[in-house]
């Protein structure tokens, strides 16, 4: 085991005594009727015994074997009544709505935020950090101590959750790089390696909340053929290999992949991690992922940094990981870039925005803009986006309905489409695009879509191209030729009727740009506009007040389309199949974000690929800090929407090279099989 992280580990571990004496003088305490926020200590501490009681649990059956599994259920169970939406949440104090109703404004906000951190602590546990739920334990203490005095002063309050949160600070943030960097520090690994998958009962060895899904999709997994499963996880990896290989990248200089994959598929995980092991790369597992119990949980607190965030705290944050990270500067270059397995059709999340919870100010917006933009820069000091690649590929969830098998079957023949052949057609589209200044998109009747896309200039048609050949290796499945747009004449709107993106679900999305930036912006999820305005710009565009165009693609996978009105499930589908559905446009940072001087040459024909920045990218140099935006989201125009796509050159021609929903460029023919299909079936 590497030396300093040895140490490190012991200093995580050290505080485990003092904790246990904690954790003891907690279970002794009896709350009166008569403390100030009674409901609050009650329910953090009944969170903080039970994080306890599972650590010992584990200690004493650590692979689960010995515990019957309807002990396992309940204890799961029992861990999250309090956040269940049907019966827990409305009377919980994590929920800044009852907590501000029963404490006060400012109160209510701090107390919802200690009781999620207090939640926190069963996985601090599990990873065998013992110094985190220690300081939030202390912290306990000394508020339980000064309401029991009868003082509820929120200055007084507030300053020591700042001191607990910057306790210990340095080692605190090396634990959280080191659990996403090092495979020392690997818990998920050793779950993986060590458990019987055939036993569900190690599911519980997680912590996390376990639906019923996430255990109908390990059964499914566990029964599935074994030579067909082991097919995938070697389709993924070589596809992992290909986007290295397209990119002219060489994999072998790493050491590391992330390997991420949903719950409940840990035996396809473990395929995957063996063939990763073959090619000479070691993985780092993440936590497997899961919806958990209520996700409106999380979107409550998504800005609980508002309690902390101030100039003093960014400067302290910065400096700290920027030290940390120049320690694992070795293990961070050696990173090569994660292999992602995720989820759809998981019932769409339709969030309420509630005036209690805690918001950043504008003066904190702008630190929070600046403190990613800036952390950014200090991860790709060291993580080199032109020597790493990724790959990433979806299946359906069981939660997506009865179904469920025949979607993954079929979402299965989608993902495994032949990337060459699709290169070849897609390469007829990119042909007729490099001839254009503009590309025109319009909606179908109906839908207000009507926006031109500036093309870089090619000076030399030979050896220049616009746009990337995009198959089946970094984004599975294969299907779409993307983009940079120049800003600068980039002008229109883009009207999406219903989509989901980033977990929530968007009605009526209408985007205006102007000369490439987002002008305004619209959408119906709730009766009064403002609303929806605040909906939009809270979830696609905070910390930016605007966000540029930092991709125009035209996706080709007719097939997946089809597919997807099969079963209805077009709202469900994640952007990764869905943006290969028809043309998308991301707002933010171009694809070759933090890449753009290392050549970009097309697999196909060799063609350099030129279009590989905006004008905000563009001043990367002068300003590396401001030139990112940290943010990339990709919005698709599904065919139904869509009446046409032109390409128009200098002098006025026009080349279809979508129209009324058809393919039209000669040696694309191919792609309207599907489209025909589903025409012949109505």
């Amino acid at each position: 085991m590497n030396a300093s992280y040895q140490a490190l580990q012991s200093r995580m571990s050290a505080p485990q005594p003092e904790f246990a004496t904690l954790t003891a003088q907690l279970r002794a305490l009896e709350i009166p009727e008569s403390l100030p926020l009674r409901g609050f200590f009650a329910a953090t501490q009944e969170v903080l015994l039970q994080s306890a009681d599972f650590l010992e649990l584990l200690t004493n059956d650590p692979e689960l074997k010995l515990t019957p599994l309807s002990l396992l259920e309940e204890t799961n169970k029992a861990f999250y009544a309090a956040l269940d939406p049907a019966s827990g949440y409305a009377s919980c104090p994590g929920n800044p709505e009852f907590a501000v109703q029963e404490y006060g404004a400012e109160l209510g906000g701090l107390a919802a935020a200690i009781y999620l951190n207090a939640r926190a602590v069963r996985q601090h546990l599990l990873r065998q950090n013992f110094l985190d739920p220690m300081i939030l334990t202390q912290l306990y203490f000394t508020l339980y101590e000064k309401a029991a005095a009868g003082n509820t002063d929120y200055a007084a309050w507030l300053a020591d959750y700042r001191a607990a949160e910057l306790s210990d600070f340095e080692d605190r943030v090396a634990w959280k790089s080191h659990q996403r960097f090092s495979p020392e520090a690997d818990y998920y690994r050793e779950v993986l390696e060590t458990a019987d998958l055939t036993d569900l009962r190690y599911l519980y060895r997680y912590g996390f909340y376990l639906s019923e899904h996430d255990i109908a999709m390990a059964e499914f997994v566990n029964k599935y053929p074994e030579e067909e499963l082991a097919a995938i996880a070697r389709f993924i990896v070589q596809s992992w290999v290909d986007g290295f290989v397209r990119g002219k990248k060489d994999y072998t200089k790493k050491r590391y992949a992330n390997l991420i994959f949903p719950c409940g598929m840990e035996r396809l995980g473990k395929m995957l991690s063996a063939e990763l092991v073959h090619i000479g790369i070691i993985p780092i597992i993440a936590q497997p992922l899961s919806q958990g119990i209520n996700r409106q949980f999380n979107y409550d607190h998504r800005f609980d940094n508002a309690l902390v965030l101030d100039r003093d705290y960014l400067e302290l944050s910065l400096q700290t990981t920027g030290a940390v990270w120049e320690a694992l500067k070795d293990t961070i270059a050696l990173q090569a870039g994660p292999v992602y397995v995720e989820l759809f059709g998981e019932t769409p999340f339709a969030p309420e925005a509630k005036a209690a919870a805690l918001k950043l100010s504008p003066e904190q917006q702008t630190l929070f803009r600046e403190l990613n933009a800036r952390n950014a820069q200090l991860y790709f000091k060291y993580y080199r986006r032109d020597e790493a690649s990724f790959s990433i590929i979806a299946f359906p969830s069981p939660e997506i309905g009865k179904r469920f098998k025949e979607i993954f079957a079929d979402t299965l023949k989608i993902n495994l489409l032949d990337s060459e052949r699709y290169a070849r057609i897609q390469q007829n589209i990119i042909d007729v695009l490099d001839t254009a200044e503009y590309v025109h998109v319009k909606g179908k009747p109906g839908n207000d879509t009507d926006i031109l896309v500036k093309m870089h200039t090619i000076n030399d048609p030979a050896k220049e191209t616009n746009f990337e050949n995009c198959v089946a290796d970094v984004n599975i499945p294969v299907g779409e030729v993307f983009t940079s747009p120049v800003l600068q004449g980039t002008t229109g709107t883009l009207h999406v009727e219903d989509i989901y993106l980033g977990a929530l679900r968007y009605f009526n999305l209408r985007v205006h740009f102007e000369d490439g930036w987002v002008k305004d912006y619209s959408c119906t999820n709730y009766s009064d506009p403002a609303e929806g305005k605040k909906f939009i710009h809270e979830n696609l565009l905070l910390p930016h007040d605007t966000l540029p165009i930092g991709e125009f693609a035209i996706g080709t996978n007719t097939l997946a389309y089809q597919i997807a009105r099969k079963y209805d499930i077009q709202a469900l589908l994640p952007i990764l199949i869905i943006e290969k559905m028809g043309p998308h446009f991301a707002i933010g940072d171009t694809c070759y974000s933090h890449e753009e001087d290392a050549p970009h040459p097309s697999f196909v024909n060799g063609k350099e690929m030129i279009a590989v920045e905006n004008e905000k990218s563009a001043t990367r140099k002068d300003d590396p800090v401001g030139a990112y935006t940290q943010k990339h989201m990709d919005i698709t125009l599904p065919y139904d929407m869509l009446q046409s796509i032109a390409a128009v050159a200098k002098d006025g021609t026009r080349t279809l090279i979508i129209q009324s929903g058809r393919f039209v460029v000669p040696g694309t023919e191919e792609l309207n099989i599907p489209l025909d299909e589903m025409d012949a079936a109505t």
